[in-house]
């Protein structure tokens, strides 16, 4: 693979093992005759400059989450794990000590690309970023009570819950089975949704809990809170007012993910 130009994006950890990494990224881009334009994850764009052929993050998950949202087409991404000892990085392929290696494995063809499923959001028509973890949809405060009509399978129903999480396979692990889903594989062309601690009472009772929207499918929820709020990859929050509508579907546009054997 040819890479003239890459899009660094790097988070504000001073660990000394993440400087050292950021250092390391530099020095082996340069030697291999690569331009690099570096940014820090808070001061990046909606989307890419031009003419660039590979997107690195360097950080934990949540840096490649952040730079994820800046890709809109198969540009692809490569995760470096700055700092193993204090980040999981489970969506990371490459560390500081590996780099070099995975640069040159890059150029050489040798590697694979995993396709993992993102989600597209709309308000009122308006198109936000591509979720790739999850879409959190409820009431701006934890302690506030998330209201809404949920529409999904052709079907309505006014509940009262603590919000609704919907999520992709690649956030499936994170706070989706952390509300007591199933972890599924990143590359499966659906999403699962989970209702959080669902009120049932007199007048109002969720009986639509969890379920999977499917490609092509479409889920829809109709806010009754002046507080509520749309949140993507923990990245992103919208207002959702009374009276406005998210929709959100399983994208034609996956993010194309270098991984080696």
């Amino acid at each position: 693979m040819e890479i003239k130009t890459v899009y660094v994006v790097y988070s504000d950890k001073k660990t000394k093992e993440h400087l050292n990494t950021i250092k390391e990224v530099k020095k082996v881009l340069k030697e291999f005759g690569i331009k690099a334009v570096f940014e820090r994850k808070e001061k990046i764009e909606k989307k890419l400059p031009r003419g660039i052929d590979l997107v690195i993050s360097i950080g934990g998950d949540g840096t490649f989450i952040d730079a994820s949202h800046l890709i809109k087409d198969d540009t692809l991404i490569l995760g470096v794990n700055s700092d193993p000892k204090e980040s999981e990085g489970i969506h990371c392929s490459a560390t500081r000590k590996d780099f070099r290696d995975k640069i040159k494995r890059i150029i050489e063809g040798d590697f694979s690309v995993e396709k993992w499923t993102r989600l597209a959001v709309y308000l009122d028509h308006k198109k936000c970023e591509f979720a790739l973890n999850e879409v959190y949809v409820g009431a701006g405060h934890i302690y506030n009570t998330s209201r809404y009509v949920l529409e999904v399978h052709g079907v309505k129903e006014r509940q009262k819950s603590s919000g609704v999480l919907i999520s992709t396979g690649c956030g499936s692990t994170a706070w989706y089975s952390s509300a007591g889903g199933r972890p599924f594989p990143k590359d499966a062309k659906e999403a699962r949704f989970i209702v959080r601690e669902p009120y049932c009472g007199h007048l109002v009772c969720g009986r639509i809990i969890n379920g999977i929207i499917k490609e092509g499918e479409e889920m829809k929820i109709k806010s009754e809170m002046r507080d509520g709020i749309v949140g993507i990859d923990s990245f992103k929050e919208y207002p959702l007012p009374k009276g406005k509508i998210v929709r959100i579907t399983v994208s034609d546009k996956p993010i194309h993910v270098i991984r080696f054997d």
